[in-house]
């Protein structure tokens, strides 16, 4: 059996600090595996042998007959040094066929699948209200995340209704991806379900409300004061996109490695995505001139706006690379056009995401190295 060793790198230092040029070096292996000193060109250098001289004995030692066609001429750069010198042999030595069967590994094509749980922030945005009753413009309107993490509480776990961590599914906010990945490069589908209403707020409108002007600063839901509800008021109850609100996008990512090791590999990954977003907006408003009488509207699930996102993704896995953690950061922007009343609402929906959850690899085949006789 043989075995064909690569020569990773041969670095000759010097305290000599002139220019550098390229040379052809012919070494005699099994003379520098036993000699202290070396003399190149009529320069002698100390030999500093890192491990190389010992791993070419111990597979001698094994084989009996070792294809030394890596001996042959080294071609590298090194410094135009004085008469003393060091070699630093410091190379590694791998089994051709494990260097070859970790390039296929990389000419692969991998499946990775991630899950994760997501802590949203919404940017206040304008809102343009239509319908029958409300033609009004609204500035800087405030979105909020659904938060609903009771089920977070360690000390409530399973205790009291609601508080289950396998809620991580539907609640509240989580995003799911899927990428096919090769020599770094990575396509991916992914479906984020964001859930967000609006909370009481104050803001500034201008339009009309039930035929009655507005320009000013204004309750969106004013509180309840015992009385009916005046004239131009938005008495707006609830607005919310919560029930099977979803964005899918198609994107392209490029994985960076920065670290692979025995202690694991961690990966750095940019991306961009684009897609639309679909759901099903619920609203509910007092009835005019009423106080306790609502109307509510749902319309049918849509879509509902197109747009993307920017994301950076850090990752962990253990060696194997089967399984990790990993945390991203999306910035999505959105124009969104959809239900309102009998009418529309259309907003720009801008966002941060902040994703910690879980990857998989699932299709990580073993590597096989046969032995030649």
């Amino acid at each position: 059996m043989k075995k064909s060793l690569s020569i990773i790198s041969l670095i000759i230092l010097s305290n000599s600090s002139f220019a550098q040029e390229s040379k052809v070096i012919s070494l005699d292996i099994e003379k520098f595996c036993t000699k202290d000193k070396l003399v190149i060109g009529g320069d002698e250098f100390i030999v500093k042998d890192e491990g190389f001289c010992e791993k070419l004995k111990k597979i001698k030692e094994e084989n009996q007959q070792v294809d030394v066609d890596f001996i042959k001429d080294i071609d590298k750069t090194f410094l135009d040094i004085e008469k003393v010198g060091v070699i630093d042999f410091s190379c590694s030595t791998l089994n051709s066929e494990e260097v070859s069967a970790k390039k296929k590994s990389d000419d692969k094509w991998k499946f990775r699948f991630y899950a994760s749980h997501s802590f949203t922030t919404y940017y206040d945005t304008d809102i343009k209200f239509r319908s029958t009753r409300y033609n009004v413009d609204v500035k800087d309107y405030t979105w909020t995340e659904r938060g609903s993490r009771d089920f977070f509480k360690f000390e409530k776990l399973f205790l009291t209704k609601g508080n289950n961590p396998f809620q991580i599914i539907d609640e509240p906010s989580n995003k799911f991806v899927a990428s096919l990945e090769k020599n770094g490069h990575k396509f991916f589908l992914s479906a984020f379900h964001p859930k967000f209403y609006q909370e009481d707020q104050t803001k500034y409108m201008k339009g009309t409300i039930d035929g009655v002007e507005v320009d000013g600063v204004y309750d969106i839901n004013k509180p309840f004061d015992g009385y009916n509800q005046e004239p131009g008021e938005m008495e707006l109850v609830r607005n919310q996109n919560t029930g099977g609100e979803m964005i899918f996008e198609v994107g392209y990512g490029h994985r960076f490695k920065l670290l692979e090791g025995k202690a694991g590999n961690l990966v750095y990954t940019p991306s961009v995505g684009v897609g639309v977003t679909t759901g099903s907006n619920f609203t509910v408003i007092i009835q005019e001139g009423k106080w306790w009488d609502f109307n509510d509207y749902k319309e049918n699930y849509r879509v509902q706006g197109y747009g993307g996102t920017v994301s950076n993704k850090i990752e962990y896995t253990i060696p194997s690379g089967r399984f990790g953690i990993f945390y991203e950061n999306n910035l999505g922007f959105y124009k969104q056009k959809h239900g309102f009343l009998d009418g529309t609402q259309e907003y720009d929906l801008k966002f941060m995401g902040n994703n910690i959850g879980l990857v998989f690899l699932l299709n990580k085949s073993k590597k096989k190295i046969k032995a030649k006789d």
